[in-house]
């Protein structure tokens, strides 16, 4: 019943229309709502002495950037009176099956993709993140609580409650997740800049993987709670690796 009314009303082009304009909007919302915060937010950092280029200006400014992230989403689900795009909820034992499911998931398929790509000597890019902690290995320890906290909620707050959701109500899961997905690669694409655009384009390509596999346990887990904390996670396990690595705790 649900699909023959999904159907039916896609014949109308305004659905279409507001569907992927809803998307573009909170995408575009995002990406505003960050800069203003991140350029209002940074000059009251430097106000209380904290040196420009340091670690913690840098992380400072990542947290900015998701608290925007936050805000536009947050504006954007009361505005249109969208929230019932965002399900949040105490997590259940089956919310917590598919965390693990979630998170073996999103390792497995990060450590396939590496796998793949180095048998095929494909180089991927190194991130902005990197090439920082190798002057200030503390950077990748400061943004742990950043990546719980903020990064992981308000991006899937973003990409996977609002984006995902809104195409997922008119055009069902096939389309919505791969959609989502792409729009969640798109900002990512900034992290490399400077990078050579034949290892960017592979790099981006597993970021792609990953929004997929966070979409797939969003729509199965039907809890934002679920992705968020698996993004958050994964992350922290990224940035722990990275730091050991960095100052030599184990091996390149």
């Amino acid at each position: 019943m649900v699909s023959d009314v999904r159907s039916s009303s896609l014949d109308d082009p305004r659905t279409h229309i507001h569907a992927v304009g809803s998307a573009i909007l909170v995408f575009l919302l995002a990406l505003l709502s960050a800069t203003i915060t991140v350029s209002i937010g940074s000059s009251v950092i430097s106000s209380v002495g904290v040196q420009k280029g340091s670690a913690l200006s840098w992380a400072s400014g990542d947290a900015l950037q998701f608290v925007g992230f936050g805000i536009a989403g947050v504006a954007y689900t009361v505005v249109s009176r969208r929230t019932d795009l965002v399900s949040i909820l105490l997590p259940t034992r089956t919310d917590i099956r598919w965390f693990i499911i979630g998170l073996i998931g999103l390792i497995g398929s990060y450590a396939a993709a590496t796998a793949i790509f180095g048998l095929l000597g494909i180089s991927g890019a190194e991130s902005v993140i990197i090439r920082r902690a190798q002057s200030q290995p503390v950077y990748l320890l400061y943004l742990i609580p950043v990546t719980i906290l903020l990064v992981g909620p308000t991006e899937e707050l973003i990409f996977r409650g609002l984006i995902q959701g809104v195409l997922d109500t008119t055009y069902g899961p096939k389309i919505a997740i791969p959609i989502a997905s792409v729009i969640f690669m798109l900002p990512h694409f900034f992290s490399y800049i400077g990078e050579d655009l034949m290892a960017v384009v592979p790099t981006l390509s597993v970021v792609l993987l990953l929004g997929g596999v966070l979409g797939l346990v969003y729509e199965k887990s039907e809890n934002l709670v679920v992705p968020a904390a698996i993004h958050g996670l994964f992350n922290t396990v990224q940035f722990a690796v990275a730091y050991a690595t960095v100052t030599g705790l184990i091996g390149a």
